[in-house]
């Protein structure tokens, strides 16, 4: 039993890297795509910005970003473990949280304080959109809470990037 408790953090940080790997990887197919859904976000968010980057730059930079994430998040993961280079591992999850909680938090302001909306088209018809859904939402705010997991748990991996291990300061 306490072999498994002690092996709840390492399976958390998988499980939460492969739902936030299936949530990227899966909404890459809409964003390279040209998708309505894509195209209506970063559209909505061009026009309250003003910034022109939003669209068509938008889903390109941010399904970039969410590849990166997941490549650092169970790509070279599942590699290492392969290699029998373990060490790796939280340092690569921590970057791939890092960059997935940055990438999660904008979708969450953009969703909370623009026009977007917590509920987004996810069907069309004739180009209109006939069908509304926080999936969307929700999917960003599971992934946001996986990411900061991952970072509370790989913490020490800071250790890895500044050439000295963490230590804590006993008052």
């Amino acid at each position: 039993m306490k072999k498994l408790i002690s092996l709840f953090p390492n399976l958390l940080t998988w499980a939460g890297g492969l739902f936030i790997s299936a949530i990227f990887l899966d909404s890459l197919r809409f964003k390279f795509t040209g998708h309505p859904t894509p195209q209506h976000i970063f559209s909505t968010l061009k026009e309250w910005s003003g910034i022109g980057l939003f669209y068509p730059a938008g889903p390109w930079i941010i399904g970039l970003g969410e590849l990166l994430a997941s490549l650092l998040l169970i790509g070279l993961p599942a590699l290492f473990l392969l290699m029998n280079r373990k060490t790796l591992i939280p340092p690569s999850q921590f970057l791939g949280a890092l960059v997935a909680l940055g990438i999660m938090s904008g979708a969450i302001f953009f969703h909370l304080f623009t026009p977007l909306g917590i509920e987004t088209p996810t069907e069309w018809a004739n180009g209109e959109p006939v069908t509304f859904s926080p999936a969307l939402f929700y999917a960003a705010c599971a992934s946001w809470l996986f990411a900061l997991i991952i970072l509370f748990i790989h913490r020490k991996a800071l250790g890895f990037f500044t050439g000295a291990a963490l230590t804590t300061r006993s008052a």
